[in-house]
């Protein structure tokens, strides 16, 4: 009879190979069905109760007053794909690296530099991408301007945001729970970025 495979043999090393890309993979898709629920919820908030639109009317409902914005279900539709494709995957992916290179201690300078790490080098790179897709979703006739007028805006406003929640994240939050913690302070966030991006002015429609 065969002697059965070691652990270090070249079938064990495959078999652990593809056993962790099947976890990776199931993570990134559930931080990216996390991530797309709660911006499903925050631009829905937003246009409701930040903007104050209402339901388009119909049969059965009174017209509303001239000039209401309505609700725009294309537009929630296009943050959810935002969430799906670009913030839960990205997050899962940085935020396991960051903990890879700094480690896992919650020393005040090993929290500090994972902060500062994650506004500065993690941050610029996602909020690129999301203005750069939501221009392309809504057919923007320049990108490049939308991007350009957009992130750093959004860097500044998440500099009084994101690292006061990073700290929170790095010294309390256990590995497992943080992408859930960051979907969920992440919904205030994303109110902002659905309000600045849907914000009348250079590159918007």
């Amino acid at each position: 009879n065969a002697c059965p495979s070691s652990p270090a043999s070249p079938a064990n090393r495959q078999e652990n190979t593809v056993a962790g890309r099947v976890v990776k993979m199931r993570g990134l898709v559930r931080a990216g069905l996390q991530s797309a629920s709660i911006m499903t919820v925050a631009d829905v908030a937003t246009q409701f109760f930040v903007e104050g639109r209402s339901f388009p009317p119909t049969k059965t409902t009174k017209l509303v007053a001239e000039g209401t914005l309505h609700y725009d279900p294309s537009r929630t539709l296009r943050w959810t794909a935002a969430g799906l494709v670009i913030h839960g995957p990205y997050f899962f992916a940085s935020m396991s690296r960051v903990d890879a290179f700094f480690g896992p201690a919650t020393s005040f300078l090993n929290v500090a530099k994972k902060t500062a790490f994650a506004q500065f080098v993690v941050f610029p790179p996602y909020l690129v991408a999301l203005f750069a897709s939501m221009g392309w979703m809504e057919g923007c006739d320049d990108v490049r301007e939308k991007v350009v007028s957009r992130v750093p805006e959004a860097f500044l406003g998440g500099c009084a945001f994101w690292p006061v929640a990073n700290a929170i994240n790095f010294s309390f939050v256990p590995g497992s729970m943080r992408v859930p913690y960051l979907a969920g302070v992440g919904s205030l966030w994303n109110c902002f970025l659905s309000w600045l991006n849907a914000r009348e002015g250079s590159g918007a429609n």
